[in-house]
This record gives C-alpha cells, structure tokens and sequence, in this order.
C-alpha cells in the first residue's frame, strides 16, 4: 500500500522543513535541481510507477504548496529516494556520486526562450514573496487565537484522568525487549496547511495492526499522551514516525510504531480523519472539568475567529500559486522534453538495475 506524507509546511513561522527525514533508512538519494516547470513531480511519478509494477511500496511526499505534486518520493524495499532540492527546502548531496546524486534538470532549458522573461519572472518572484509573507501573517494571527482556546482546555484538564489513560498506553509495552539499539524518530507531516485548504494524508497511514484514536482539542493532552509513548519506544530501542503538528511542527500530533504495529492518531475540529472501526477511541473531552462549560461561547469565538484568518491565509497561498504557475508556463516553453525525457528514462533505468 503506498504511504503519503507532506515532508513540509507552511507554519505560522513561515515554511516548516522535514526533509531530511524522507531518507530515513539512509537511501540512496537522488537529488533534483531546476526551474518550476521542469518535470521533477512528473519524472518522480514515472519512477514511482515503475517500482510499484516491481511490487515495491513507495512512500509519496506532497508539496504543501500544491498537493497535487510531489517533493519526494522514497522505496525503502528499493533502497532508493529521489527529492525535490530546490528552495525552499534546498538540499545537496551529502555524499555526491560515491552514495548519492545531483539531477540538473535545468541542463534541458533553453536559456533564450527563457531570457526574453527575465522582468517578468523578477516582478512574479516579489509578488511570491508577497503573498507568503502576508500568509504566514494570517496564520500567525490564527495560530494565537487558536492557543486561546489550548489555554482555556489545559486549564480545566483533570491531569490525573489524563495519567492514568497514558499509564494504559504505555502497559502495551510491557514485555517487550530492548533491541540493544538507540530508537530514532522519523518527522514528518501527515497534513499541510495549501491552496486548497487543510489538507490530510493520514488515511494512507491507518493501516497498523492495532489503532488508538485520541479524540479532542489542542489543550487536552494529547501530545503530552504521545510523547510519553514516543519516549518509552524510544528507551526499547524501537524507531518511531513522528507526525507532527502542520502549525506547530515541535508537538506531536499522531505517532506510529512500525516494529509493533502500532498507531495511535488524534481526531480534532481542525482534523477530523476518519478511522477503522477496530480503532480503540479515548475522547480526552471526558476528562475536562465541568467549569469548562462556562466558556463555551469563547471557545466558539475563537474558532470561528480562527477559521476567517486561516481562510485569508489559504486564499493568499492560492493567489501564490496562481501565481506559480505563471512562472511554470514560462519555464515549460523553454523545455526540450525530449531529451529531458531520456534522461529521466535512463535513470530510472539504472535506479531498477540496482534492485
């Protein structure tokens, strides 16, 4: 089953980086230069394709800047992943040739067709940074109201209920032997704040062998309950998925424990995913006092206030990407797809006599 991922985000700090997580298993990596317009998602769809008609799972990472292209794609089964390394999340091969590669897809550009539009792609380029400035700024102000109601939550959150519930959940570790190995976390994004709105991957990630959902709101515990968890996998020498909060990547929003098969996911009004029926659900709203009740109607203030500046920030990211693709009709006029489409057959070709 392919897995998907956002290997970054935009935060109310502005853009958010986990891309050095998509090679978890130390990979051979693939890395991709060259203008908007290119064919990097297209050339990595195509080697996607190809490991899956071999019966290999590829794990894809979407662009939080257009779900609908990739940044990444990674076949650990292949021993291989190919990445987007151009801004913002600009990477270079650690060990060029001897383990890894660079792709200069802007070798397939030619450079008069794209010259001539040289004012143009400066004034688009202003008006990019534009736009994501004055996003992040909306989200910004959305962010802080929203922690409003994360102060209001913790302040009534009867901890001791919370205790005993993470006290079950580390019980599911009982017995289990240290690998004699240092447990590593793997951070990523299972959604992205886009164009297009909220965006969720996590339906892609669901399939563990035993699921627990944590139902609530920033506020209520449910990061404190995970990180607990990640901590006592960790101390047994067994490697986590950490999938992070898309508007604060530093608290833990959904964790996964490949070696057991274990996945404990939370369900929030800012992410309401759906889960398998077998899911074992822990509501945390059961264990607020009741003196929340009196700030009902700020708690609906803040929401409502803080989905207005997350629509102003979404609709800032779709003109930025109006905006983009402006840019990318530019650059594909002045592409020789033919030979680029060579290349591209060629390395995949060698990327499959490796496996």
């Amino acid at each position: 089953m392919s897995r998907h991922f956002f290997p970054g985000g935009n935060t109310p700090t502005g853009f958010f980086s986990y891309f050095g997580n998509i090679a978890f298993h130390g990979e051979r990596t693939i890395y991709l230069k060259g203008a908007s317009g290119c064919g990097k998602s297209t050339f990595m769809r195509k080697a996607a394709a190809a490991c899956e008609a071999r019966g290999f799972a590829v794990e894809f990472f979407h662009c939080s800047n257009d779900p609908n292209s990739l940044d990444g794609i990674c076949v650990p089964g292949a021993g291989f992943s190919i990445v987007d390394a151009t801004a913002p999340h600009v990477q270079d091969p650690p060990l060029p040739v001897a383990h890894d590669e660079l792709f200069n897809m802007a070798m397939f550009i030619a450079p008069p067709a794209i010259e001539k539009h040289k004012d143009e792609l400066a004034r688009l380029a202003l008006q990019k940074k534009h736009c994501y400035e004055m996003a992040y700024g909306y989200l910004a102000a959305a962010w802080a109201v929203y922690q409003n109601n994360s102060r209001v939550y913790g302040r009534f959150l009867d901890r001791a209920k919370l205790n005993a519930a993470a006290l079950e959940g580390l019980a599911l570790f009982d017995g289990v032997k240290p690998t004699g190995k240092a447990g590593r976390d793997r951070r990523l994004f299972a959604g992205a704040l886009t164009p297009d709105g909220f965006v969720s991957r996590l339906d892609s990630l669901t399939d563990q062998d035993t699921v627990y959902v944590l139902r609530g709101e920033p506020g209520m515990g449910m990061d404190v309950f995970l990180e607990q968890l990640r901590q006592a996998a960790n101390l047994r020498g067994l490697c986590c998925e950490c999938l992070c909060c898309p508007l604060d990547p530093s608290r833990l929003e959904h964790l996964i424990v490949p070696a057991l098969g274990l996945g404990f996911f939370t369900q929030s009004r800012l992410w309401p995913a759906e889960f398998p029926t077998r899911a074992h659900v822990t509501d945390l709203a059961g264990f607020l006092h009741e003196g929340v009740e009196e700030y009902r109607e700020e708690i609906a203030y803040n929401n409502a206030m803080f989905d207005e500046l997350a629509g102003r920030a979404v609709r800032t990211l779709a003109a930025q990407r109006a905006i983009h693709d402006r840019v990318e009709e530019i650059y594909i006029a002045g592409m020789d797809f033919d030979g680029l489409n060579r290349a591209c057959d060629g390395m995949i070709e060698r990327l499959m006599a490796r496996v």
